[in-house]
């Protein structure tokens, strides 16, 4: 029996944990009077202290392909943009706990005199989950002409975040920049949410870029 609370656990804790679509969180906030124009050039920055150089050159390369999609122009060095974006990753996690319940088989039988009767009753039994929270900042800077050597001004922020027990941040940070780039340049005065599915075009296209 305990052998088959084990095996309904594990199948519970699937079932909730691997979903087929993210509810992503964003928050923006700018100080722009309104927001990024068409056609603006933006330099896409990697940072140079970076663990890890080539999954950042992987994102930088997504968000040039997101620029270009919303009408943006993905400028090939900061001299030549008009703003420049810098972005961060990371997944912290955390420990959950609960009770799922467990139904115990029926057991029936028929009586000639008092019909049919049947026996079961419902248990609970704790479970133990990791969840782990999934986060993206993008910040638009604008540049420092009278010295390149400068961040320059912060004009908008962009804090993106999911919620999973999905450990793979090379595939929730795709949900992540779509989510972002719904609100980029824009101050959304609260925090937004949005329903990501797998089968989304826009899932599907920035996951198979290269």
């Amino acid at each position: 029996m305990i052998k088959l609370c084990k095996i309904l656990i594990s199948i519970l804790i699937c079932t909730t944990g691997c979903s087929t679509a993210y509810t992503v969180h964003v928050n923006g906030f700018s100080e722009l009077d309104q927001p990024i124009r068409d056609k603006t050039s933006i330099y896409v920055t990697v940072d140079p202290n970076s663990q890890n150089p080539i999954f950042d050159k992987e994102i930088k390369a997504k968000i040039e392909m997101l620029l270009k999609s919303h009408g943006y122009i993905p400028a090939p060095n900061i001299e030549q943009a008009d703003y420049r974006l810098a972005f961060h990753v990371g997944l912290d996690s955390h420990r959950v706990t609960g009770y799922t319940p467990l139904h115990r088989p029926f057991i029936g039988f028929h009586d000639r005199y008092w019909g049919d009767y049947s026996f079961g009753y419902t248990s609970y039994v704790p479970y133990f989950d990791t969840l782990y929270d999934q986060w993206l900042v993008m910040k638009v800077f604008v540049p420092d002409r009278a010295d390149a050597s400068q961040a320059g001004k912060v004009v908008w922020i962009g804090e993106v975040m999911t919620d999973t027990s999905v450990a793979d941040l090379r595939h929730v940070v795709n949900y992540l920049l779509i989510a972002g780039f719904e609100y980029f340049g824009v101050d959304t005065k609260r925090q937004m949410a949005l329903t990501i599915s797998p089968d989304d075009p826009r899932i599907i296209r920035i996951s198979s870029f290269r």
